[in-house]
């Protein structure tokens, strides 16, 4: 599992708190085989590159980038 603790808070001077962080939450094994493709497809482009580099036109921060490596590989090895 990640922890997401340290994503929460700052260190920044200056920097507003981060008020609201989303979820996606899967399981790690046990999911069902004709809807695994789609939520590894998902899960694996919200945490590419791509997906976070559009974030912030919506109005959201991206990851850091040692969280969004850690996703894209629990997101890789969901089963």
């Amino acid at each position: 599992s990640l922890d997401m603790s340290a994503a929460y808070t700052t260190k920044a001077d200056n920097a507003y708190p981060i008020v609201l962080v989303t979820y996606e939450i899967a399981c790690d094994k046990g999911n069902k085989a004709e809807t695994l493709p789609l939520v590894k497809s998902f899960l694996g482009y919200t945490a590419s590159e791509e997906g976070q580099s559009i974030l912030s036109e919506a109005g959201y921060a991206p990851l850091p980038a040692e969280i969004a490596t850690k996703v894209r590989s629990t997101v890789d090895a969901l089963s």
